[in-house]
């Protein structure tokens, strides 16, 4: 056995001292900096071998689309007497899991990447508060299109499209089964008169009408993204470059046609930002969000970004929101024309029953009831990281009655907004992403704690030596030096 002598044992006790005091030190110097660099690293979408790719790859957050359709109750009434005030119930909700895979990935040197994304629904009944096979009431919406298409055409462009009603017998309002009117859709004589029209603009690229007809797992309908993959900066990451290979959209001027925001999804750490921006593929725009407190799951805690009056407002309290308004037409706050963006249909989005609207669009019709826990849009993300602990996405969806001289059926009807139905796209964290989530907040502070208490045991070990050698405690044994009074 290697024997340490008694100047071997001070050195030692001073060198691993010295050794755990530096660990320490750096530990409590560099930590943050070293683990921070490393969770950018896995968060962002650099390369294929990241944490970050693998969870955006195939979303792992379990997701709900639930649907809720306004039935007309009094359409016959309404039809009769145009005086009548419409009154709607809401069926549902009918819910449908969902979920996201990005395909077609393509990584770019300017550190964005580029892809498609298949989405994918499975009606859940046993969920729902309704069945598909619940048969539901609702102004005609493929009239409706035809009616905004043919306003302003000349009289006998609207006499003849008149003719086409009449003879195929269509009718102002209509009834059909929830799923068609949402994934399945149903036949109608109208597209064929859209697609014969063949007016400049509109290319109505389905056979069968539904709100959501030929999305269910498609892979083209969303379009093509580019977005920043984080490699070259966090604060960049899910960041729409382009959307359809276009900076800007050609729905909207100036700056509402600005491809600006993340798809919803992946975020950038929000730390100290007040406001985030959402680009939307469903209206062709971005929506900006406001921090507005704070949100709770499980012991963590997120700052919530709400959607205000800002998002629907009409340019009259915040002016930057006129470009939104379609030729300036005037109307009340609280709603956006989606036209363009629907291939001609008149849609106009609001937050469900109208909540944050103006009140003219309640005072119309009948059933509506905002209600802020149920209908406010937001999202509650974890500051340090962006990860998002639940999201809260709604809209509703609104079709315009016109007064077309020439139509039959909609010369007497007074001019209205009548709601179709709304949505509610929910997802939150749950279970192993939330404890890793934890872990990730842990680690920064756990390693400075670690720093402080080797820094302390380091401390503790030179106090000890310093004692011993105060106490002249470094010397030989007397069995050495017996041993060395002998040699002598």
């Amino acid at each position: 056995m290697a024997y340490c002598t008694p100047s071997c044992k001070k050195w030692t006790t001073f060198g691993v001292s010295g050794t755990v005091l530096m660990l320490g030190i750096l530990l409590i110097v560099g930590w943050k900096g070293f683990f921070k660099s490393i969770m950018e690293k896995e968060l962002s979408l650099g390369s294929r071998s990241t944490k970050g790719f693998e969870m955006w790859k195939e979303t792992p957050i379990p997701m709900y689309l639930e649907f809720h359709l306004f039935n007309w109750t009094n359409s016959a009434e309404v039809i009769k007497n145009p005086n009548v005030k419409p009154n709607f119930i809401e069926c549902g909700p009918y819910i449908f899991h969902e979920h996201h895979i990005r395909e077609n990935i393509t990584f770019h040197e300017n550190g964005t990447v580029t892809f498609m994304q298949r989405r994918i629904w499975r009606f859940l009944p046993e969920k729902s508060g309704g069945s598909l096979e619940d048969e539901i009431t609702t102004y005609n919406p493929i009239l409706s299109s035809v009616a905004n298409l043919v306003k302003d055409k000349h009289i006998l462009v609207r006499k003849g499209v008149n003719f086409f009603l009449v003879e195929k017998r269509v009718k102002l309002a209509i009834t059909k089964k929830a799923k068609e009117f949402l994934f399945e859709g149903y036949e109608d004589p109208l597209l064929d008169l859209v697609h014969k029209l063949n007016i400049s603009g509109v290319n109505v690229p389905f056979t069968k009408f539904g709100w959501f007809v030929d999305r269910n797992n498609s892979l083209e309908y969303d379009g093509i993204f580019n977005m920043y993959n984080g490699a070259n900066g966090i604060e960049n990451l899910g960041k729409l470059h382009t959307w359809n290979y276009q900076t800007d959209v050609p729905y909207w001027p100036d700056s509402c046609g600005n491809v600006d925001g993340t798809t919803g999804e992946l975020w950038y750490p929000p730390l100290g930002r007040d406001k985030l921006k959402l680009f939307a593929t469903d209206i062709c725009s971005s929506i900006e969000l406001v921090k507005d407190g704070k949100f709770w799951l499980d012991g963590m805690e997120s700052d919530k970004y709400v959607g205000t009056e800002e998002v629907f407002d009409n340019g009259t309290v915040f002016p930057e929101q006129k470009c939104f308004v379609p030729d300036h037409v005037q109307q009340p706050s609280g709603i956006r024309n989606v036209s363009l963006c629907k291939f001609g249909a008149p849609a106009f989005l609001s937050y469900a029953h109208f909540y944050l609207a103006d009140e003219y669009y309640r005072s119309t019709i009948d059933g509506m009831k905002p209600n802020k826990s149920k209908h406010e849009m937001f999202i509650a993300l974890e500051p340090s990281t962006g990860l998002p602990l639940r999201v809260q996405a709604t809209l509703q969806v609104n079709l315009k009655l016109f007064n077309v001289k020439g139509i039959t059926m909609l010369e007497n009807m007074k001019p209205n907004l009548l709601p179709a139905f709304w949505f509610s796209q929910t997802a939150e964290m749950t279970g192993d992403l939330i404890g890793l989530a934890k872990v990730l907040l842990v680690m920064p502070s756990a390693g400075q704690y670690t720093g402080y208490g080797m820094v302390a045991i380091g401390l503790l070990i030179s106090l000890i030596g310093c004692t011993i050698t105060y106490r002249r405690g470094w010397k030989e044994s007397e069995e050495e030096t017996l041993l060395t009074q002998n040699t002598l």
